[in-house]
């Protein structure tokens, strides 16, 4: 998936994922929102989407090139940052030297983070960039507030608000997970609806045990969803949690625990 969950995030999610598909990327974005979302985490989850080779529109979080994206080391991807207050001219000649370079696999990314701090001067360049853009080149800027950004550099890029999402309880997230499981989700959606639960150690341990008190629950309580599968099943996805347990009482890394067990629940 490329974006979080949320009413308004989901139809935005949606809308970037069918213009994947359907083959039309534009060479410029604006992805603007608040301080406190992690615009560049967003940055990377569309561009998993527009490079990953598995799943075109959607993004598997498992091959080499999402591998890369995550860790900041695919070879076609650049990132350009404030200097001070600002982000200025010098970045964006460099984003300007960078992207004439032929890339390793189908095009040049930039990023721009803080965009809406770039100088006048930084602006002026990169208009000239955004005007005849090389190849396949997709620059995205990031920014808090595009009202600070020319006219000219607004009108020649395809602009996104990204939404404040609310806090997720364990619960909340235990019980959206079972459902996905429970519904077919394939296993990539739910490790990108897991988030911070897959990576965090001690927010691994709190889900776990939302997810299984959620599992017992719905043993006992007999839900409607459950009418499909066996007794021993349930079982089974309890069992998964504690092997997920073991795992990282271990000292394995709670990425590979929380994996693990989103693969043994999807069964894909």
């Amino acid at each position: 998936m490329i974006l979080d969950t949320g009413s308004e995030n989901s139809r935005l999610k949606a809308r970037l994922e069918r213009i994947v598909r359907e083959n039309r990327i534009s060479h410029a974005y604006i992805f603007e929102g608040p301080s406190d979302i992690d615009k560049e985490a967003f940055a990377r989850g569309f561009i998993k989407g527009v490079l990953c080779p598995k799943s075109l529109g959607e993004n598997c979080g498992d091959c080499s090139i999402c591998n890369k994206v995550d860790h900041g080391n695919h070879e076609d991807i650049s990132y350009f940052r404030k200097d001070g207050m600002s982000v200025k001219d010098a970045a964006i000649a460099s984003l300007q030297e960078k992207i004439k370079i032929r890339p390793v696999g189908e095009r040049n990314i930039m990023v721009i983070c803080d965009s809406d701090t770039m100088t006048a001067k930084a602006q002026n360049s990169l208009l000239k960039t955004l005007e005849e853009p090389p190849g396949d080149a997709l620059i995205i800027l990031l920014s808090e507030n595009m009202e600070n950004l020319a006219p000219t550099i607004l009108s020649r890029c395809v602009k996104f608000r990204i939404e404040v999402q609310p806090e997720t309880t364990e619960d909340e997230a235990a019980e959206k997970l079972v459902g996905m499981a429970l519904s077919g989700c394939r296993f990539h959606e739910l490790v990108h609806e897991a988030g911070d639960y897959v990576r965090d150690r001690d927010k691994a341990w709190m889900l776990l045990d939302s997810m299984e008190r959620k599992y017992r629950d719905l043993a006992v309580g007999g839900n409607e969803k459950l009418r499909t599968y066996k007794p021993e099943e349930i079982c089974d996805y309890v069992d998964y949690i504690e092997e997920a347990r073991l795992r990282l009482k271990r000292k394995m890394s709670a990425e590979y625990a929380m994996k693990e067990l989103l693969l043994a629940i999807t069964g894909k």
